[in-house]
């Protein structure tokens, strides 16, 4: 029950950071779709521009690809929470000055994993999916009345989760599949304020709640061979089918301070996420330097979703990442998975580049940046730590849109101890 005890008190010590920190970060485009679709998997990969579809661990986890999780180390679980920090600085005509910046920190990944049996692993753990977070001023004619235009004012929050359960298993030596159950749940909130003063002579407020769930499967592959005893190649694929995410939805409408409706049930809805998928490779030479490279794809197109001025388009993402592992040899330590040396520290890079899935005035919207990673693993505790910068831009100034240059800084603990073990008795 020791082990039970302290992933119990981590995850609680994690859900009370979590209820304490708000999100305050904006994204005007977040108003779209599910809002701000989540490009990267909070785990080791993060320096690397999230380029891990190929990559796994006998000490982290790489949460893009299920398949890895098999690759721990046998007799030992890890514990890892994530936080993050994210300031924005948009540029463009619709932007004022007073409303240029906007930072967020949050308590982004909670996430265990353990190896079951030597060809098993297993990973549980709560990641964000998307975000919705906007607020913008604009004007709204009146029915029967052209010469009357309120002023408008929109305030959008909320954003999807995924609670995932994984499973990989070794098919033989080289070969690894997996597979993960994920439950995107979460709400999706607009408030809209009227300036109804010369009708009504107050305000009219409308609040509409948008409430998604449903489960999303992803599968998994992992190839791990080596060219020589010092280069070893390793290939990764995954792929999630189209997912119908069930939609409640509800209304408010408060005119001054008198409600007219509360919470009125709209009836039930949907929406659907495409089938996507995602292929990489890299390269290891002598457990030090590392070469990966990824590209994802989503299929938005067939799911014709159109709108005032925008549409849902095909996605794409490319990356390549760089990794510099220092290693020190640990005479002794021959039964670990990483042989006779314990890893110091690593260094990491990367660069990506992508076409987001929405298309406004023509102007399919496109993020590019770099990252940069370090992490040290202490000898003397259990504890491992994880820091990563993204520096990006999201958007653009054509067509009177604006563009998000943003830079993020992620913090990674991990916990790692011996996982359950059968104790030998003695009589």
């Amino acid at each position: 029950m020791k082990q039970v005890s302290k992933i119990f008190f981590c995850a609680l010590l994690a859900g009370v950071a979590n209820k304490s920190i708000g999100q305050t970060n904006a994204s005007p485009y977040s108003v779209i779709g599910i809002g701000d679709i989540e490009s990267g998997s909070l785990d080791r990969s993060a320096g690397m521009a999230n380029t891990g579809v190929s990559l796994s661990s006998f000490r982290f986890m790489y949460h893009s690809n299920p398949a890895s999780y098999v690759k721990l180390q046998d007799k030992f679980f890890a514990f890892e929470m994530t936080g993050r920090f994210k300031a924005v600085n948009y540029v463009g005509k619709p932007i004022a000055s007073t409303t240029g910046t906007s930072t967020d920190l949050q308590v982004a990944k909670l996430a265990v994993a353990a190896k079951v049996k030597p060809w098993w692993g297993a990973s549980i753990g709560l990641l964000p999916y998307s975000s919705s977070n906007y607020s913008f001023l604009t004007t709204k004619g009146v029915v029967g009345d052209l010469q009357y235009n309120m002023g408008a004012y929109y305030k959008g929050s909320g954003g999807l989760n995924k609670a995932y359960f994984a499973n990989a298993f070794q098919v033989n030596k080289n070969l690894a599949v997996g597979v993960e159950a994920g439950y995107i749940f979460g709400n999706m909130q607009q408030v809209e304020t009227l300036d109804a003063s010369e009708l009504t002579g107050s305000t009219i407020s409308t609040t509409s709640d948008r409430y998604m769930r449903n489960v999303l499967f992803k599968g998994g592959l992992q190839y791990n061979g080596k060219i020589s005893e010092k280069l070893k190649v390793a290939l990764g694929a995954t792929a999630s089918n189209k997912t119908r995410l069930n939609t409640t939805n509800y209304v408010t409408v408060v005119n001054g301070s008198s409600t007219v409706v509360s919470d009125k049930d709209l009836g039930d809805g949907s929406f659907y996420l495409p089938v996507s998928y995602t292929v990489g490779g890299s390269i290891n030479y002598n457990r030090k330097f590392m070469l990966a490279a990824d590209y994802q794809r989503q299929n938005w197109n067939a799911l014709n979703y159109t709108g005032l001025s925008y549409r849902l388009v095909n996605s794409d993402r490319y990356s390549i990442g760089f990794e510099y592992s220092a290693q020190q040899s640990l005479p002794g330590y021959n039964n670990t998975p990483s042989g006779l040396f314990f890893e110091k520290y690593f260094l990491q890079a990367g660069f990506f580049y992508g076409n987001s899935y929405l298309r406004m005035y023509n102007e399919q919207l496109q993020n590019f940046g770099g990252t940069i990673g370090l992490g040290m693993n202490s000898k003397k505790s259990n504890l491992s730590y994880q820091l990563s910068v993204e520096l990006g831009s999201y958007g653009t100034t054509k067509s009177n849109l604006i563009k998000q240059n943003y830079s993020t800084v992620n913090f990674t603990v991990m916990y790692r101890d011996f996982w359950f073990t059968k104790m030998k008795k003695y009589d």
